[in-house]
C-alpha cells in the first residue's frame, strides 16, 4: 500500500547537485538515443531490421548516437541557462566558466565510448568553450533555436548516404527540436530549478 501511495503521490523534485547532473545526463542520453535511432529506422524503413542488425551498421548508430549526446548536453546545459538567466551572475564570463566546469562534469559521469578511448572529448569541449564566448554575449536563445546543434550533429554522423542529408535537414531539426522540448519540460518536474540556480551561481561566482 506504501508503494502504492508513494507512487500516486507527486515526487519531490532533485535540489542535490550531485542528481542534478545526473538528470542532465540522463535526459541527453535518452534524446540522443531516441533522436538517432527514430531517424534512422525511418530513413532505412524495409531494410532497417537487416541494417540494425549489421555490425559496422551497428557500430556507425553507436558513434552516431554518442556524437550526438556530447552535443545534447550542450543544448541542455544552454537551455536551463536561458531559463536561469536572470538568477545567474551577470558576468557572461563568469557564466561561461560556470557551465563549462559543469560540462566537463556531466561527460565525466559517462563511460567514454569505445571510439572515443585514447582520445577523450577534448575536441568537443573545446567547441563547447567556443559556443559559451558567443552564446553567453547574447540574449537567450529559444530550444528549439539551441537544439539544431544536436539534429546537425545526428545528420553529420548517421551512417546514410550524403545525398540524402540535406534533404532530410527539416525534418530532423524539427524531430530533435519536439524532443528538447519534451525533456526540457520534463527537467522541470524532475528538478528544483529555483535551488540549481543557486547553487550553479554560487559556483559561478566562488573564488578559485
Amino acid at each position: 500500500m506504501l508503494d502504492l501511495i508513494g507512487a500516486i503521490l507527486p515526487k519531490r523534485r532533485t535540489s542535490d547537485w550531485p542528481s542534478s547532473v545526473e538528470a542532465i545526463r540522463a535526459g541527453a542520453a535518452f534524446l540522443a538515443q531516441g533522436a538517432s535511432y527514430s531517424y534512422l529506422r525511418a530513413r532505412t524503413l524495409l531494410a532497417g531490421p537487416r541494417l540494425f542488425s549489421d555490425p559496422d551498421f551497428g557500430f556507425a548508430l553507436q558513434i552516431c548516437k554518442w556524437e550526438a549526446f556530447a552535443v545534447a548536453v550542450q543544448d541542455l546545459i544552454l537551455i536551463l541557462e536561458s531559463e536561469l538567466r536572470p538568477s545567474l551572475p551577470a558576468d557572461p564570463r563568469l557564466r561561461a566558466a560556470g557551465l563549462a566546469t559543469l560540462y566537463r562534469e556531466v561527460l565525466a559521469s559517462e563511460e567514454m565510448p569505445e571510439h572515443r578511448v585514447g582520445k577523450g572529448w577534448d575536441d568537443v569541449v573545446a567547441g563547447f568553450d567556443a559556443r559559451l564566448a558567443v552564446y553567453m554575449e547574447k540574449p537567450p536563445l529559444k530550444p528549439d533555436a539551441i537544439s539544431i546543434a544536436t539534429a546537425l550533429t545526428i545528420l553529420q554522423h548517421a551512417p546514410i548516404d550524403d545525398a540524402v542529408r540535406e534533404g532530410d535537414k527539416m525534418m530532423v531539426v524539427n524531430n530533435v527540436a519536439f524532443r528538447f522540448i519534451d525533456c526540457q519540460s520534463t527537467l522541470r518536474k524532475k528538478l528544483d530549478l529555483a535551488a540549481f540556480g543557486s547553487e550553479l551561481a554560487r559556483r559561478m561566482t566562488a573564488p578559485g
